[in-house]
């Protein structure tokens, strides 16, 4: 039995795409009266509380994180309790420069060592700065202080996750298209 091939200027089967598509555009259609700013408007996205992160020096260049809470978003900060009873805060810009040259060489302070540096980076205000693996508990001076941010770096993740999805659902096969039911 011969084969028979449509050529591209065939009506039939031009008619036939031309009614499926229609077809399909149709089943989309629904009495919701959404516009396209509803559409296209994206879920805001809340950020995160900041967190100050407390550490104290045991020995010469020897730190520990001895408190972590959570504070207003923008309002991060870095406490640092020297061995011989001085007290320096690192905040705004100075601590973003400080967690940027971290970042930065990252490989040096993953290596381990109890550095000022090194404990920055594993603690809260490295996850901020963009750690994306757990805090190390030998960072933290008991496990209760690292207990304290759980919940704190869970929504640094959602916050991180959400930040980077894409805003409409308009996109792929059959996305956005909202049902009859319960739509």
């Amino acid at each position: 039995m011969k084969k028979r091939y449509l050529t591209i200027g065939d009506f039939k089967r031009n008619a036939f795409i031309m009614a499926a598509a229609a077809t399909m555009g149709l089943t989309s259609c629904d009495s919701n009266t959404q516009t396209n700013d509803e559409w296209n408007a994206g879920t805001e996205v809340p950020v995160p509380d900041g967190i100050v992160t407390e550490l104290t020096e045991e020995a010469p260049d020897q730190w520990k994180i001895t408190d972590e809470r959570t504070t207003a978003p923008g309002q991060s900060m870095a406490i640092l309790k020297y061995n011989d009873g001085r007290v320096d805060t690192l905040q705004g810009l100075a601590l973003e420069n400080q967690m940027r040259d971290i970042a930065q060489n990252e490989q040096q302070y993953t290596q381990g060592g109890f550095g000022l540096g090194s404990v920055l980076w594993w603690s809260g205000m490295g996850f901020m700065a963009g750690r994306m693996m757990s805090p190390r508990p030998a960072y933290y001076a008991n496990p209760g202080v690292m207990n304290n941010t759980a919940a704190w770096r869970q929504n640094v993740q959602t916050y991180r996750q959400q930040s980077t999805a894409p805003r409409t659902g308009r996109s792929g096969y059959f996305r956005g298209r909202s049902g009859g039911a319960g739509a």
